[in-house]
């Protein structure tokens, strides 16, 4: 039998819903234990024997999620624009003003950047367990060279981290696709800096299922969660 844990730390821990978001179903009377309308936000359940369901308010609101797929132009910020620079929200109609990047490109970058108010669904996406594909075009400066890909797709040290394995598909020397499993600060260019070239351009195609297609810079389209996975 295993420890016992509150119910909105499983339901989080599942994917489910945020803890938030959880105790607000609770106190609507909108989630059941083992089929018992649970009424204590600090009621605890045992995964290996409990059975957790909810009322079909919670099923509506989950369908209800946003989720846009938004081309970042270069020059634009994911978030915290400082001066006079503009992010991604500036571009946004009203209603999705309140939606928060998965995630971010810097400010030279373009590209594939989605963008919710599911801070569940995000999560799920930034973690490497299981890892969620992404997908760059990348121009460099300085053509590679076999040593320089033998590290880019074994793992390069930046600090104290080594990068995860990458695929990379060359079109030539300075043109390529490089696929990562995960999203670390400004990675792929401080990647490039260590094997000895420089990023001239940079652009994401893809990120878990979902590709960029034919949106143009500034462009968007809704998506719907089961796409993502």
């Amino acid at each position: 039998m295993a420890d016992k844990i509150r119910i909105q730390k499983y339901v989080s821990e599942q994917g489910i819903m945020s803890r938030r978001k959880t105790e607000a179903a609770i106190q609507n009377g909108w989630v059941f234990l083992n089929g018992q309308v649970v009424t204590e936000l600090g009621t605890k359940m045992d995964p290996d024997v409990d059975v957790i369901t909810f009322a079909d308010e919670v099923h509506q609101q989950k369908a209800a999620t946003i989720i846009l797929a938004f081309h970042k132009p270069r020059g634009i910020v994911t978030n915290c624009p400082q001066g006079n620079e503009q992010e991604i929200k500036d571009l946004l109609p009203t209603e999705y003003k309140h939606l928060n990047a998965i995630g971010r490109l810097d400010k030279d970058s373009e590209g594939l950047i989605l963008l919710t108010d599911d801070g569940t669904l995000t999560t799920q996406l930034l973690q490497t367990d299981p890892p969620h594909e992404r997908v760059y075009l990348v121009t460099v400066s300085k053509a590679l060279t076999d040593d320089m890909l033998y590290d880019l797709e074994n793992g390069v040290q930046l600090g104290d981290y080594l990068t995860q394995p990458t695929t990379i598909h060359l079109k030539d020397r300075h043109h390529f696709a490089m696929t990562l499993t995960e999203g670390k600060n400004r990675q792929i260019r401080r990647m490039m800096q260590k094997v000895g070239t420089g990023v001239v351009k940079l652009k994401r195609i893809r990120f878990a299922s979902i590709s960029l297609d034919q949106l143009k810079p500034g462009q968007f389209i809704t998506v719907q969660r089961e796409e993502l996975f």
